[in-house]
C-alpha cells in the first residue's frame, strides 16, 4: 500500500543522498592526496636545491634553472 510506497521513495532519495555524500566525500580525499604529494613535491625541491648549493657549491642561477625554485626560496635556504 501507501506505507510500502512511501518506504520506497526514502529508501531511494537517502540512497541517491549516500552516493552524492560518498562522491564528495572521495573528492575530498583525492583533493587532500594531491595536495599532499604537491607539499611533497616542494619540500624535495628546496632539498635538492639545499644540497646543490651548500654540497656541491652551484650558483644560485643553476640551482633556479634545475630546480624552478624563485631567487627568494633559494635565498632562505
Amino acid at each position: 500500500g501507501a506505507g510500502k510506497r512511501t518506504f520506497e521513495f526514502i529508501k531511494k532519495v537517502l540512497t541517491d543522498k549516500q552516493a552524492i555524500v560518498m562522491t564528495y566525500g572521495e573528492q575530498l580525499i583525492q583533493e587532500g592526496r594531491q595536495e599532499g604529494r604537491q607539499e611533497g613535491m616542494q619540500t624535495r625541491s628546496l632539498e635538492i636545491a639545499r644540497n646543490m648549493l651548500h654540497q656541491l657549491h652551484l650558483g644560485i642561477e643553476v640551482v633556479q634553472q634545475a630546480t624552478g625554485l624563485s631567487r627568494q626560496e633559494l635565498a632562505r635556504l
